[in-house]
Formats: C-alpha cells, structure tokens, sequence
C-alpha cells in the first residue's frame, strides 16, 4: 500500500515535474536568448571600445600633424618676414649705391666738362698770345 501510494505520488510528481517542464521552457528559451544578447552586448562594447580606442589614436595623430603643420606655418611666416626684411635692405642698400653712382656720374660730367672749358680757354690765351708773337714778328721784320 504504502508503495502504491509513494508510486502514485510518485506519477503525481511526474506529472507536476512535467507540468513544470512545459511552463519552465519560454522562460528557459528567454534565458537562452537573455544569454546570447548578453554576448552580443559584450562583442558590442569590445567593437564600441575599439572604434574608440582608433579614434583616440586618429585625433593623436591629427593633433601631431596639425602640430607639424603649425611649426611649418610658423618657419614660413618667420622666412616671409626675413625676406620682407631683406628686400627693405637690398632696397635701401641699392638706394645708397644708385645714388652714389649718379653722383659719381655728376662729378665726372662736371669735371670733364670743366676742364673741357678750361682747354678751350687755354686754346684760346694760346692762339692770342701766337697772335701777339706772330704780330711782333712779323712788325719786327718790317722795322
């Protein structure tokens, strides 16, 4: 008797165990994609961290560039403004020489042109004194 009932408590808890099986089974089949989100979400944020880890390096490496090209922009403007400093000296420079060279011109013309006049008044007290000479010769052979 008592092994009649215990085999049908037994069944009893059979079908109870499989009563619980059929109810267990949405929520087992929910856990199990519960799990495969879980993973999804862990393979996610890995993918997430490694596109920002990538774009922490880009914006390093943009950031060196950028410096580059700000030590490049700065080496330009200082060889502008050498340059611009240059071309206000060679001016000045060029001033100095031009001028120096026009007025060397200047004197030179002013000096030719100077003992150009003194020549020809030479030439001239040469040609009145031959003119003296040849007239007292010339009244000293006639006396």
């Amino acid at each position: 008797m008592q092994i009649a009932r215990f085999g049908e408590q037994l069944r009893s808890v059979a079908a109870s165990l499989e009563d619980i099986k059929t109810s267990v089974q949405p929520v087992a089949a929910l856990d199990r994609a519960l799990a495969q989100m879980s993973i999804h979400n862990q393979n996610a944020r890995k993918d997430i961290e490694l596109l920002w880890a990538r774009v922490d390096e880009g914006k390093k490496e943009r950031d060196a560039l950028e410096a580059q090209i700000g030590g490049v922009d700065d080496r330009v403007a200082a060889m502008k403004n050498t340059a611009r400093g240059a071309m206000w000296v060679l001016g000045i420079v060029l001033g100095i020489v031009q001028t120096f060279l026009v007025g060397s011109i200047v004197w030179v013309f002013t000096h030719i042109n100077e003992g150009d006049i003194l020549n020809r008044l030479q030439q001239q007290r040469l040609e009145v004194l031959e003119q003296t000479v040849t007239r007292e010769t010339r009244q000293g052979t006639k006396q």
